[in-house]
C-alpha cells in the first residue's frame, strides 16, 4: 500500500513546475559552474549545488507538496481511507526519491563535463558526495512540509532558504559541526569534493580531508528525519481533521 501512495504522489506531480526542477536545477547548477569557473566546472558546480541551488529545490519541492493540499481544503486528504499520518509518511518518501534523482542527475552531469573539461573530483568521489548531500539533506522535508502546514508557502521558503544560507558554512568547519544541522551537509562532503564549503581546494593535510565526520553526519541527519517525520504526522493529522 505505502508502494502505490508514493508511485500516486508522484503522478500528481508529473506535470508540476517542481517535478520540472528535479531535471533542470542540476543542469542549471553545471551550467552556472562552466560559465563561473570553465574547465573547473566541477568544482564550481558541486560548490554552488549544496550551497544554495540544492537548498531552494529540497525547499520548493517539500513546500509545493502541501500547499496544494491547502489549496483544496485537504479534501483529497480526508477522502481516502487511510490515515493521515501514513499519507505524511508518503508523501515524504516520494520527495526523498526525488531529491535523490537531483542528486544522481547532478553527478551524472559533472561527471560528464570533467571527461570533457577537467576531472577535479573523481566519478567515485563525486557519487559519494552527492549521496551524502541527499542524506543529510532529507530531514529538511518533513520541516518545510510542516511549516508549510503552518505558515503558507512563501513564509514557509523563505525561512528554510534563508536558514539554509545563513547557518550552512557558520559551523562546517568547526569541531561542533554536528550541532548544526544546516553545516552537517557542507562539512561531510569536503573530503569527497576536496573543496571548503566556500569553494576553496582543500590543503594538503587539511583535515577536512578526513571523511570519518560522514558517519555521525549522516546519523544525525537520518535521527532528525525520523523525529520531524513524527512530529509532523501528529501535527498534520490534527490540521487535516481542521478541515473536516
Amino acid at each position: 500500500r505505502m508502494y502505490g501512495m508514493v508511485k500516486s504522489e508522484l503522478m500528481k506531480m508529473r506535470h508540476t513546475f517542481s517535478m520540472k526542477l528535479v531535471f533542470f536545477a542540476p543542469l542549471a547548477t553545471l551550467l552556472l559552474g562552466y560559465i563561473l569557473s570553465g574547465s573547473y566546472v566541477q568544482l564550481s558546480a558541486y560548490n554552488w549545488w549544496y550551497t544554495i541551488i540544492l537548498p531552494v529545490l529540497v525547499s520548493m519541492l517539500s513546500a509545493s507538496m502541501i500547499v496544494r493540499e491547502r489549496n483544496t481544503g485537504m479534501q483529497n486528504i480526508l477522502c481516502l481511507p487511510v490515515s493521515s499520518s501514513k499519507i505524511w509518511l508518503g508523501k515524504i518518501m516520494a520527495l526523498i526519491l526525488l531529491v535523490l534523482e537531483a542528486n544522481l542527475l547532478l553527478w551524472l552531469a559533472t561527471t560528464a563535463a570533467g571527461f570533457a573539461a577537467s576531472m577535479e573530483v573523481s566519478p567515485l568521489n563525486g557519487l559519494i558526495g552527492c549521496i551524502l548531500l541527499a542524506l543529510t539533506f532529507v530531514w529538511q522535508i518533513p520541516l518545510v512540509m510542516l511549516l508549510t502546514s503552518l505558515m503558507g508557502y512563501f513564509p514557509a521558503l523563505i525561512l528554510s532558504v534563508g536558514a539554509n544560507l545563513l547557518l550552512s558554512t557558520i559551523g562546517a568547519e568547526k569541531s561542533w559541526f554536528f550541532l548544526d544541522p544546516y553545516a552537517i551537509p557542507a562539512r561531510v562532503v569536503c573530503p569527497f569534493f576536496g573543496m571548503h564549503p566556500n569553494g576553496l581546494p582543500l590543503e594538503n593535510g587539511s583535515s577536512l580531508l578526513d571523511g570519518a565526520a560522514a558517519v555521525p553526519g549522516v546519523l544525525i541527519g537520518l535521527t532528525l528525519l525520523v523525529l520531524m517525520t513524527w512530529v509532523g504526522s501528529r501535527l498534520f493529522g490534527k490540521g487535516a481533521r481542521k478541515y473536516d
